[in-house]
């Protein structure tokens, strides 16, 4: 798992669309068997976002909302009542014309969306794979209670918490690998569909998907690559396409944990790992176990590995590296230039550099590492 949430990344795109001319949009709908004389409110905000976009109180179980839009972009539902208690979220796509919400009180997850074709292809997609979706939730719910626990232990190494969160983190990456196929297969399917654009942004998560998502893109129809968000989607590949497999990585100098400037060229000769971290992430805590046990097998053939940290409290970054047990070269990134040269969109991420420094690897993860290395040595 990743600090961005990889898992939910594969649900759920964050990126609206570039700036277009606005539309409006019409959201209504009823809350069937809503109790009479509530003092609750439905809000309207977008996914990502803290702050609601708008509210409506329920009027005879009726709802309406209008406002504009400049295209299709996640969004959430949700009724609070009087007291603060939150119902479940209703996640959809909110983008311009008239939008139909039927569903029970206190089932709005569980609603029927009308008058929206993305909406319904979005439904049939999740239903479709259910079983996929709902296994990625309960792990993540389980992630989220063991990463709380792996916190409250200070990161110890022998916290209970980190070998659950071991497990979970493998089961995750088993589904949403499955995930990730479900949504390959849709774009291959549905080349004029916008909700393939949406699963393309998905993919895009990861730099590693890179080649994979132009390729997709490539194989769309032209009227949905120029739309607003194929440009989108045909921006963030191009900025991508800045660091590749094969490419030279960028050289930089750091401070290392005692002061030392270390540049990325000292390495040259050497197979070097560019792992990019932060002492608060804990995924990248957990990781660091994976990266330890690489770097052990194969530092005496010639393996090295270079800790980037983006931390800005060094003594919370040395701690890390000290607990963690990190005897490789540790350099920090307080300002993100490098971390900005290498694209660095969420965190664990790394590349694997051979002795010329050409990247020949993006984030290998968990036992990936220790298998691709095994195979070069």
């Amino acid at each position: 798992m990743r600090i961005t949430l990889l898992a939910f990344a594969f649900l759920y795109s964050l990126c609206f669309v570039k700036a277009q001319e606005k539309a409006t949009y019409q959201l209504q709908g009823t809350l069937a068997g809503a109790p009479k004389n509530h003092q609750g409110k439905l809000f309207l905000q977008r996914f990502g976002s803290d702050l609601p976009l708008d509210s409506a109180r329920l009027e005879q179980g009726h709802f309406r909302f209008k406002g504009t839009s400049e295209g299709p972009e996640i969004a959430n539902l949700f009724y609070m009542d009087a007291t603060g208690k939150r119902s479940e979220t209703l996640d959809f796509y909110l983008h311009p014309g008239k939008i139909t919400i039927r569903a029970k009180f206190g089932q709005l997850n569980q609603a029927e969306i009308a008058g929206s074709t993305l909406n319904t292809e979005a439904r049939s997609f999740d239903k479709t794979h259910q079983t996929i979706l709902d296994s990625i939730s309960t792990l993540m719910a389980a992630y989220f209670e063991a990463e709380n626990a792996f916190s409250q232990d200070s990161f110890r190494m022998d916290s209970p918490a980190r070998a659950t969160i071991n497990t979970i983190d493998s089961s995750l990456n088993k589904w949403s690998a499955a995930l990730q196929k479900a949504q390959i297969n849709y774009v291959q399917q549905h080349t004029d569909n916008l909700l393939s654009l949406f699963k393309l942004q998905a993919l895009l998560k990861d730099p590693s998907n890179q080649q994979l998502v132009s390729e997709l893109f490539d194989k769309l129809t032209p009227s949905l690559q120029d739309s607003p968000l194929g440009q989108e989607v045909r921006e963030q590949l191009a900025n991508l396409k800045n660091l590749k497999i094969g490419d030279i990585a960028p050289e930089f100098l750091l401070a290392d944990t005692a002061g030392r400037q270390v540049k990325l060229t000292d390495f040259r000769g050497k197979y070097v790992l560019v792992d990019f971290w932060a002492s608060w992430c804990v995924p990248c805590r957990v990781e660091n176990e994976h990266v330890a046990k690489a770097y052990d097998a194969f530092k005496v053939n010639g393996f090295e590995v270079l800790g980037v940290s983006t931390d800005f409290a060094l003594s919370s970054w040395k701690k890390a590296v000290s607990d963690d047990g990190m005897t490789w070269t540790n350099v920090v990134d307080p300002d993100g230039q490098v971390s900005a040269a290498y694209h660095i969109k969420s965190i664990p991420s790394n590349y694997l550099l051979d002795p010329t420094g050409k990247i020949i690897g993006i984030n290998l993860r968990g036992d990936a590492l220790y298998e691709t290395l095994k195979n070069i040595f």
